[in-house]
């Protein structure tokens, strides 16, 4: 009885330190100079870990040019340069916490998801290594493979630190997807307007000291000119994001609605071209392509539509539709990807493209489930029928679906090389 007391105690004292730890830095990052002056400081960090992370991939690409790449005496260069892509994730999930609500726990959890990530990276890149030995196209596979699906993995680590890692929480999830969509947005629109300024302003420069210009080497203008833009991309969204947290616009929302007719216009017009022999996707390799990126970009979509927030009958009715247009698209795909995986045999591309394909089929599926069980709630209510207006279509909790893509996207960058590893 004595020991458990003096454990409890012990633990009671550690919870009340942690506390007190956390209201201090939550009343420190209540005043705004400081906490945007520390999300900064942490963007300028990232951005440089970015840069660096450029001008390794420029230096890798001039390898490529000159003949000297070679997968046996690379592959730790690529490992090495991809926990700078981690280290950048890891930073702008940092900043979510920098706010009166400070919560050391999410601090420590954020930590070791990354460096979680970064552990299983270290030896799914030597099984990868061992895979594609004096094989660069293989190689390749996998390195763009992990970049894009990795995004993915980062997302929900990002997504989780935002609402605390309340993982079950549907709606602080949903309102991370508007978040995120905003910041993007933003940040983009800055990006091209600076980018545009500072474009007209260097070529006023270069123009007014071309003598000086004419000295240097082309190639380090090159890289100056990518190492800025990299630099001041990478930073944008921190920046954007210190306004932001403040101003809530839901711009995200509307533009994804928007997005909706058009997605069904387009997949009726790939449709019908179907009945022309060039150019279908089972046998036109950019064809191929276009029909996977047209259905990747309609099932990313559905997840910022934001359906529970208020919207018109035509969108409640298209995102009833879409999903079921969308079902008929992803079966016509899936089955491309399968005939060009017996056409021209398996590769990491056709594999991953396929088991994304059936992970897409089954999110449509999903939205479908809940579009349809609010239905028949609805009409079970026969006594007191809302109006059409006040009808809630669909469920926040489908995008709890984001954990399976989250699965796939783990298998895909450090399963499936270790299984090429093992079998390939």
């Amino acid at each position: 009885m004595e020991e458990s007391t003096i454990q409890n105690n012990n633990t009671n004292q550690k919870t009340n330190t942690i506390n007190d730890i956390n209201n201090k830095i939550g009343k420190i990052l209540e005043n705004n100079l400081i906490s945007n002056l520390i999300i900064i400081a942490i963007g300028f960090i990232a951005s440089l870990a970015m840069t660096i992370y450029s001008y390794l991939k420029i230096v890798n690409i001039a390898k490529l040019i000159d003949g000297t790449y070679s997968t046996s005496n690379s592959n730790i260069f690529f490992i090495d340069i991809f926990y700078f892509y981690i280290f950048y994730f890891f930073c702008f999930s940092l900043i979510l916490n920098i706010n009166s609500k400070f919560n050391l726990r999410n601090i420590i959890i954020i930590f070791l998801s990354f460096l979680f990530v970064m552990i299983i990276n270290l030896s799914s890149s030597f099984f990868t290594a061992i895979a594609s030995i004096d094989n660069i196209e293989l190689y390749s596979q996998f390195y763009y493979i992990k970049y894009v699906f990795s995004v993915i993995i980062f997302f929900i680590i990002l997504a989780l630190s935002y609402n605390g890692f309340q993982v079950l929480n549907s709606k602080t999830i949903s309102e991370f997807f508007t978040f995120s969509a905003d910041i993007s947005i933003f940040a983009g629109l800055i990006a091209g307007v600076v980018s545009t300024v500072f474009g007209i302003f260097a070529a006023i420069v270069i123009f007014l000291i071309t003598d000086i210009i004419g000295s240097l080497d082309d190639d380090i203008i090159i890289k100056l000119i990518v190492l800025s833009g990299s630099f001041f991309t990478s930073l944008f969204p921190f920046l954007v994001y210190t306004v932001y947290r403040n101003m809530k616009t839901n711009i995200s929302i509307y533009l994804s609605r928007i997005l909706m007719p058009f997605s069904l216009l387009f997949i009726f017009i790939l449709l019908i071209l179907l009945l022309m022999p060039d150019i279908s996707p089972y046998d036109n390799r950019v064809s191929f392509i276009l029909y996977n990126i047209m259905l990747a970009i309609i099932v990313l979509n559905m997840f910022f539509i934001r359906i529970d927030y208020k919207s018109s009958i035509f969108t409640k009715a298209l995102y009833i539709v879409l999903p079921l247009i969308a079902i008929i698209f992803d079966i016509l795909v899936l089955t491309s990807s399968l005939y060009r995986l017996v056409e021209y045999g398996i590769s990491p591309n056709k594999i991953t493209l396929i088991g994304t394909n059936l992970v897409m089929l089954g999110n449509l599926i999903f939205i479908t489930f809940f579009n349809i069980n609010s239905i028949l709630i609805i009409f079970k209510k026969t006594d007191s029928i809302p109006n059409i207006k006040e009808i809630t279509i669909g469920n926040t909790k489908s995008v709890f679906y984001i954990y399976i893509y989250g699965v796939w996207a783990f298998i895909v960058c450090f399963i499936i090389p270790v299984l090429y590893s093992i079998f390939g």
